[in-house]
């Protein structure tokens, strides 16, 4: 029974597709955003609250005000999802970094500096 779960598991884990775009960290009350690119959205966010819960996220501002306001103040957005074409000659890095480009170049928000 165990051998047949683990199969499962890993078929699942095979399966899985991760989503690709543009992550849009949000402070509710100043409307300030922090936006990164990634490969992987949902590990993304898992490592960005890891972080920030341990006080050591690299951008100083949002830390202090995570940190000060309490993480009930910010939302977590996939602002840009990158749709994965299935070709294996798709450069995934660069059109995430595009789509990032695109969004930050769009949007009226006022951003975290780096």
């Amino acid at each position: 029974m165990k051998n047949e779960l683990k199969k499962q598991l890993r078929e699942k884990a095979k399966d899985h597709k991760t989503t690709m775009g543009v992550l849009a960290l949000t402070n509710t009350l100043t409307g300030k955003q922090y936006i990164q690119a990634s490969l992987n959205l949902e590990a993304l966010v898992n490592k960005m609250k890891f972080l920030l819960n341990g006080g050591i996220f690299e951008h100083s501002q949002l830390q202090k005000e995570w940190t000060e306001l309490g993480s009930d103040t910010f939302t977590f957005e996939f602002a840009v999802i990158v749709p994965d074409q299935n070709n294996e000659y798709t450069n995934y890095r660069q059109e995430i970094r595009k789509a990032e480009q695109a969004f930050i170049s769009e949007s009226n928000m006022e951003f975290y500096s780096s």
